[in-house]
């Protein structure tokens, strides 16, 4: 009989082992089903945030792009300007001044309008005067 008490109370602790474990797989069980919510909701969102700064950085390279061709497109521009009024030489008409020359030199000589030669001898006076101080 005593032998009989002792295989109960041992099938009695089994049985409550089997129900701690199964509670415990089941709060596990649980525990990793949150966990894998939350990365797949981190994941989620981190992948919004890549889409955005993707989409940013795309944003930004196009309107580089388009800056870029408005440079070059201006450069081209100005070296054309430059090499039409091939007759205007600014360096030419600083010598000129230097020699004495008039504004109205430098209009007829250089092809410079009234206003550009009225700019540079005021540059070339300022000059004058700036190396005067030094």
């Amino acid at each position: 009989m005593e032998s009989q008490w002792i295989f109960n109370l041992l099938l009695v602790l089994q049985f409550v082992m089997l129900i701690a474990v199964s509670i415990w797989a089941f709060r596990l069980s649980k525990r990793v089903a949150q966990m894998k919510r939350h990365h797949t909701e981190v994941e989620a969102s981190q992948k919004k945030h890549v889409q955005v700064l993707a989409s940013g950085s795309i944003g930004m390279g196009r309107r580089l792009v388009a800056i870029e061709k408005k440079l070059n497109l201006a450069v081209e521009k100005q070296s054309e300007i430059l090499s039409k009024e091939g007759g205007v030489s600014y360096n030419r008409a600083m010598e000129l001044l230097e020699m004495g020359a008039t504004i109205d030199d430098l209009v007829s000589k250089c092809g410079l309008i009234r206003a550009e030669a009225e700019l540079i001898s005021l540059l070339k006076q300022e000059s004058k005067r700036n190396s005067d101080y030094h």
